[in-house]
């Protein structure tokens, strides 16, 4: 599905088969929403004093983070990961409130406490999806692990719905690049891809794609990882998952978070329709040859953090 240039385009499957439209990388879905079951419990480890301190250790870096983004911009640090409405990088149709929303400084706060409840401890690997289009959740996710001892191995991609990383030299990739290089977090992503429709950006006109594409290559030098450019669905899934194995030398995953609403994470089924924003449930949602990440990794047993209707995640997580 692929929105350009205000028109929406919307699958038959999702038209027919719920009568919703689901705006990918905003991240909405209005109508049908079933939440599933929560899997969490508390798990006694560590006070509430040094949960606190990480937290706050936590948006200390999302801040400086954020500071050095707005600097290297020549803007004010809350117009900082706010990009373009429209531009060559744009795949689809995003919501200026709920960016606002996903460059909260609460993000990092929550993500430490959120991590903690999960179970996850320092030297514990930690999976992800990040896409261009909420960059400022991206770098929470970043700052909470690093603040835990938490190791994060992601794939990254370029393209980005309206007002995310949506501008040549600040797209999501080239701002981890950037923050890594001036050591003020440390390299999660561990392969990177142009994103879009097909993964190499086939929703953008030519001269889009070919930017999404230079992009892609250049950054996977820069931050030493894997250039993602599949064949078809199933390649791109299959890469990542190799990607992850790779980067996690043996150790288990001990979390997936979702950020975004990439094609691979989300699959082509209309499953993940059904599913909400936040901490899913243990049970498989979703067999179908067509699914993603999301439920691939659900279906392993992995705790997963899926992260696309921000403002509803924020309004439960007390972000607003």
């Amino acid at each position: 599905m692929t929105v350009r240039r205000g028109v929406i385009r919307v699958p038959s499957w999702v038209q027919t088969a719920t009568g919703i439209v689901l705006t990918t990388g905003l991240a909405m879905v209005a109508v049908g929403v079933v939440v599933l079951p929560g899997w969490l419990a508390p798990r006694p480890s560590g006070t509430s004093v040094e949960i606190e301190q990480a937290a706050s250790s936590a948006a200390d870096r999302w801040r400086n983070a954020v500071n050095a983004v707005a600097a290297a911009r020549g803007v004010a640090p809350d117009e900082a990961l706010i990009g373009s409405e429209m531009g060559p990088l744009v795949t689809t149709l995003g919501e200026i409130e709920a960016k606002r929303v996903s460059v909260s400084p609460a993000w990092p706060r929550a993500l430490v406490r959120e991590f903690h409840r999960a179970g996850l401890r320092p030297g514990g690997v930690v999976a992800a999806s990040f896409s261009g289009s909420f960059p400022g959740i991206n770098l929470a996710v970043m700052s909470a692990a690093q603040a835990m001892g938490l190791q994060v191995v992601a794939v990254s991609s370029v393209t980005a719905s309206s007002w995310g990383a949506t501008d040549p030299g600040f797209t999501w990739p080239e701002v981890e690049a950037r923050l890594v290089d001036a050591g003020i977090l440390r390299r999660a992503t561990v392969a990177v891809s142009a994103g879009g429709d097909g993964d190499r950006a086939l929703d953008l006109d030519e001269d889009g794609r070919v930017l999404a594409q230079e992009i892609a290559a250049r950054c996977a030098r820069r931050l030493r990882a894997r250039l993602i450019d599949p064949d078809d669905f199933e390649a791109s899934v299959r890469a990542r998952l190799d990607a992850f194995d790779a980067a996690r030398d043996g150790r288990p995953i001990a979390a997936f978070v979702n950020v975004g609403g990439t094609e691979a994470a989300l699959g082509r089924s209309p499953a993940i329709l059904k599913v909400q924003s936040g901490w899913l449930g243990k049970a498989p949602f979703d067999r179908s040859h067509g699914r993603g990440l999301v439920a691939r990794m659900v279906e392993q047993g992995v705790p997963v953090l899926h992260v696309l209707n921000v403002r509803a995640l924020a309004v439960r997580w007390g972000i607003l």
